[in-house]
């Protein structure tokens, strides 16, 4: 493995191979088109190559779309490992080598993944947190399956509302509340909006207003 490796012209080559060190953490930063997922598939199949289930492996995306391109690029990097000839171009071929690593640790161990691929966990965060949910009902404190839900519109209204009626609570919110209402002639369906669509944004402004090392923002963020 470190052969093709040498030989890449890539000028980032060095990061690029820590970033396959299996034992480490790290976050790859690179504008689009360089080379990001493949980074990622041949950081899955070296995993691949090591573990004594392919389950051990979670590869996290935020859409469905993205998971299933995900799962896709690594299927063909284990299909093109079954080729005996590798591929001329050096990330290619760094690709083909550890998808021979990985598929002799499959055949080794029996996964058969081609033929299983759903043993690959390149799950959505919402896939991830449901399956921790289902696999620990009581300390979720759940009482029912929730709902994974495309669109929170009712949700952010229902939050909107409950702030608002932080108006006559006489709690920390209040006065906060109260200037705004002010602020807006007393329009309170106007304000309920505006937090709606504040809440629908707050990517974009929550980390301006608050500590970024909350872990509460960071919960919220999601």
């Amino acid at each position: 493995m470190a052969e093709p490796l040498g030989q890449d012209p890539v000028v980032d080559a060095p990061a690029r191979r820590r970033a396959l060190e299996p034992l480490g953490s790290f976050i790859v930063q690179a504008p689009a088109g360089s080379g990001k997922t493949e980074l990622l598939t041949q950081r899955y199949l070296t995993l691949l190559a090591r573990v004594e289930a392919p389950e051990e492996i979670v590869a996290l995306t935020f859409t469905r779309k993205a998971a299933g391109e995900m799962r896709q690029r690594i299927l063909k990097g284990l299909r093109r490992g079954q080729d005996a000839s590798s591929p001329h171009p050096p990330h290619e071929r760094l690709t083909w080598t550890l998808a021979r690593a990985a598929l002799e640790r499959d055949q080794a161990c029996g996964w058969d993944l081609l033929r299983n691929p759903n043993r690959l966990r390149v799950v959505t965060i919402d896939s991830l947190c449901a399956g921790l949910i289902r696999q620990m009902p009581l300390l979720s404190c759940y009482g029912a399956m929730p709902r994974i839900v495309d669109d929170a519109s009712e949700r952010y209204r229902e939050a909107a509302r409950r702030t608002i009626a932080e108006l006559e609570s006489g709690e920390r919110w209040s006065d906060a509340v109260a200037h705004l209402v002010l602020h807006l002639d007393n329009n309170l369906a106007h304000l309920e909006n505006l937090i709606m669509i504040m809440l629908g944004r707050r990517d974009q402004w929550l980390r301006h207003v608050a500590d970024p090392h909350d872990p509460r923002i960071e919960r919220a963020s999601l």
